[in-house]
């Protein structure tokens, strides 16, 4: 009888043994699981951030070093003339390159409309800190920008800076919508457009009796593309914008304003580098074209041939 007793015993301890080491095991195959599935995302991530962002400010950051040398060495400091010289000549070459490049890659991508909250996903913790940041560099800017231009009744100016105060807090609120999955209201982002109108008028006056095009021309098209592309990314939101036009517009939009921010003073400096980081999380929080419903006229187009069929 003992002897039955001992080998129960024995076995309940070998078959609890066992199931220990078998449920630290699927713990430990879970938990490699989990981590090889995280490490996944990283890479996607990764490779989106690089594919989609890195490569427009590794030529934006190229474009402003070409841009502070020529500053430096690309006008005589006497009449203010432009003179030859190597950044000078390389900073509208390598510009027309990085369009022609962009205007392929834009190519790829279908014709086709899409609305806000089909092409823009959720932004996650650390998009939100970065369009946040972009906000208050607009805020920022926009405050000094103010400032500086009513105590020098500079009109324009001075209502750019307060629209740019209007569009980083109407920012904010989009984003939260976004991340809140609620319904996007057209309202947040009127002040971003009434900001690029005005933000081009106040980079252009000062600069309008300038007769030297190799100072002026760079700062008043990345002001013209700031404004186009936030009018673009406003028309989402009716189901209006272009993938297409959007995309080569905000691409090159993040890469003039780097290149612009070699320019002018510290308030434009700011606003310039905020609508780089505004429309860089805008970018790459854009869904891939397989990943956007089918546009609705299509969708009837398919419906009336089912029908007629």
């Amino acid at each position: 009888m003992s002897s039955d007793v001992n080998i129960a015993k024995s076995f309940r301890k070998i078959f609890c043994q066992y199931l220990r080491q078998n449920m630290m095991t699927n713990r430990i195959g879970c938990d490699i699981l989990l981590q090889i599935k995280f490490s996944r995302e990283r890479v996607y991530v990764m490779k989106d951030l690089l594919t989609r962002i890195g490569r427009l400010w590794c030529a934006g950051a190229v474009l402003l070093v070409l841009r502070l040398l020529q500053n430096q060495t690309g006008f005589e400091a006497a009449t203010g003339l432009s003179k030859s010289s190597v950044p000078g000549t390389l900073l509208p070459v390598l510009l027309v390159i990085c369009a022609a490049a962009e205007l392929i890659l834009c190519f790829r991508l279908p014709k086709r409309s899409a609305d806000f909250t089909d092409l823009f996903a959720p932004p996650n913790q650390q998009q939100l800190t970065a369009a946040v940041l972009g906000s208050f560099l607009l805020v920022a800017g926009g405050a000094l920008m103010a400032v500086n231009a009513f105590l020098h009744g500079e009109i324009a100016a001075g209502a750019a800076g307060l629209l740019a105060i209007a569009a980083g807090a109407g920012l904010v609120i989009l984003n939260r919508q976004i991340r809140a999955k609620a319904e996007i209201s057209f309202v947040p982002l009127l002040p971003l457009m009434f900001f690029g109108v005005f933000f081009v008028l106040a980079v252009y006056l000062p600069l309008e009796d300038d007769p030297v095009f190799p100072r002026y021309y760079l700062p008043i098209l990345s002001a013209s593309m700031v404004a186009y592309s936030f009018s673009l990314l406003a028309g989402f939101c009716r189901h209006e914008s272009g993938l297409r036009t959007f995309l080569f517009t905000a691409d090159m939009t993040v890469i003039l304003c780097l290149a612009a921010a070699a320019d002018a003073g510290i308030e434009t400096r700011l606003l310039f580098l905020g609508c780089a980081l505004v429309m860089s999380v805008y970018l790459f929080l854009r869904r891939e074209p397989e990943e956007l419903p089918e546009e609705p006229e299509k969708t009837e187009q398919k419906q009336a041939k089912k029908a007629k069929a």
